[in-house]
């Protein structure tokens, strides 16, 4: 066992190694822009990628726990439609206690697990990769300042802004663009489909 994990962590490693770089390889030309540009750039498209994955990755297991979630959700609300109310009340507390509820666990778990794989996962890598391609000493050596920028307020009060704290801003500047793009594409779409 300790043999076929040692392998398995190696594969892994190893992959994660080919993939920084080719990364660095891909977005190395782009750093003439400078480092703000070349994060956000790395943000917004991980923002897309994840939005893409999240289309296209869902489990069997998944749909089947939401289509038993929805069965025992409307099966609880035809009980509370029972001419006798208080029957009805009680029909649907034993449909909580029974089905509805572990329906629901495994369903909302199953979600858990699906995003955090779909989105937690690859911004988690991408911020491993900004932190240590663009770390300080990096970022002193490639451009010649410890900080992606510097904002200062008056004479005494300057604000540095590291490569981690910009990504975090990118990011989030990212899925309100993406949120925008997408809509703007939908009336467009939506202007051109014949009726």
């Amino acid at each position: 066992m300790n043999d076929f994990l040692d392998r398995a962590w190696e594969l892994i490693f190893a992959f994660l190694n080919n993939t920084v770089v080719f990364i660095d390889n891909l977005f190395s030309p782009l750093e003439i822009l400078g480092p703000a540009a070349v994060i956000f750039l790395l943000a917004f498209l991980v923002v897309i990628a994840t939005r893409i994955i999240a289309r296209l990755y869902v489990t069997k297991r998944y749909i089947k726990l939401e289509k038993e979630y929805l069965h025992w959700q409307n099966i609880r609300k035809e009980a509370l439609k029972h001419p006798v109310r208080e029957k009805g009340k009680a029909l649907a507390k034993n449909i909580d206690q029974g089905q509805l509820n572990r329906a629901y666990y495994d369903y909302f778990f199953e979600g858990l697990l699906k995003h955090f794989i779909v989105n937690v996962l690859p911004i988690l890598l991408m911020v491993s990769y900004v932190t240590i391609v663009y770390s300080p000493a990096n970022l002193l050596e490639r451009f010649g300042k410890e900080w992606v920028f510097s904002l200062s307020f008056g004479s005494s009060s300057q604000l540095n802004v590291t490569s981690l704290l910009w990504f975090v801003i990118c990011i989030l500047l990212s899925f309100i663009l993406f949120a925008i793009l997408k809509k703007i594409f939908k009336k467009r779409y939506a202007k051109k489909k014949p009726a």
